[in-house]
């Protein structure tokens, strides 16, 4: 059993945490959850009490295994450097922040150098293994169109405070997964996460959908070369809490705790 630690308590992070203690409880033991917003010395989830740390300082003297970010792009850059460098394995759940080649490769350095790992997780999407493929056989394409209700999508950046149509459906933007993630920070992890695994994000296509009428989140990836081409298509239901993050957002990272714990791993 491996101690485990959480980095944000916010909407993904509850979920996160109920299927660690319901789902997890003989493969992993939660020790704490940093989360800077919260006062409290410790929360309550399952029927258990878990701490909170103070500090962040804490949680790196603390004696954890694998600790989980599921606070946002903000959180990768801040944190995880430095718990690599105290030895410690790291999930990310905000990919978009690897959109930046920069911190991409300060991240990569400091798990080389400290002989730890991190962990991308899938998020609202999958088909992971057949973007690793057809990348490894090369000339690789991928392109992404994510669909969501306007809500989900008004209040970020590229809109610059302009209100999507709430009684028709529209293209809300086109361009690169490096330029949806600054655009569209809360909304377009799935797109960076596409193009890590394949093309990269710079040339990875992304076309984000207004969709009043969109009964979740849906997000349609392509990937193809020569010889092979898939195409997956998931549709989640918003958190009711974030309706910018998909509930199989937070199980995703679940699922991969699950992979690492298990004697037989999936690809």
């Amino acid at each position: 059993m491996k101690n485990i630690a959480v980095i944000g308590y916010g909407a993904l992070g509850h979920i996160l945490v109920d299927a660690i203690l319901d789902k997890l409880k003989e493969d992993y033991r939660l020790v704490g959850i940093f989360d800077q917003v919260l006062e409290e010395k410790s929360i309550a989830a399952k029927g258990e009490t878990i701490p909170l740390y103070e500090t962040f300082d804490a949680l790196l003297a603390d004696d954890t295994d694998i600790v989980v970010e599921i606070a946002g792009v903000g959180a990768v850059k801040e944190y995880v450097v430095p718990l690599l460098e105290a030895g410690k394995d790291v999930v990310i759940t905000s990919v978009g922040a690897l959109a930046d080649t920069a911190l991409y490769d300060a991240i990569e350095s400091a798990a080389k150098k400290a002989d730890r790992k991190v962990h991308i997780t899938s998020g609202a999407i999958g088909g992971f293994d057949l973007m690793r493929t057809f990348t490894l056989m090369g000339g690789v394409q991928s392109e992404i169109q994510s669909t969501k209700a306007p809500k989900s999508l008004n209040g970020a950046p590229y809109l610059k405070g302009e209100e999507l149509p709430a009684d028709k459906k529209v293209v809300a933007f086109e361009g690169s997964a490096t330029e949806a993630i600054q655009g569209f920070p809360k909304n377009t992890n799935v797109a960076v996460a596409t193009g890590l695994t394949t093309s990269g994000a710079d040339a990875t296509k992304v076309r984000i959908v207004s969709d009043p009428e969109s009964p979740g989140n849906t997000h349609r990836v392509t990937v193809e070369n020569e010889k092979a081409k898939a195409v997956v298509e998931i549709t989640s239901k918003p958190d009711p809490k974030n309706p910018k993050s998909s509930v199989t957002a937070a199980w995703s990272v679940a699922a991969l705790l699950k992979n690492l714990a298990s004697p037989v791993q999936y690809f």
